[in-house]
């Protein structure tokens, strides 16, 4: 293997490591907004069972009031 042969190598497994780094990060990034989303229904959802009115529930979770709307159906 050639000199230029092993740089291209190097710099081909160094990308690829930062690609995997890069997914891992947005995966998880993903999955904590994923995860924090429902946490807000589920909050919105005790809220709505609780009385609270579809602007108030919108305001505390910041979910839209649309959205919050069809919740309830």
């Amino acid at each position: 293997m050639t000199i230029a042969q092993q740089l291209e190598q190097k710099g081909f497994e160094k990308g690829i490591q930062q690609g995997l780094e890069q997914g891992l990060e947005q995966g998880l990034e993903r999955g904590i907004d994923k995860g924090r989303r429902e946490e807000a229904l589920r909050i919105a959802r005790q809220l709505m069972h609780n009385g609270y009115s579809l602007a108030a529930v919108s305001d505390i979770t910041g979910i839209a009031a649309e959205e919050l709307a069809l919740l309830q159906q």
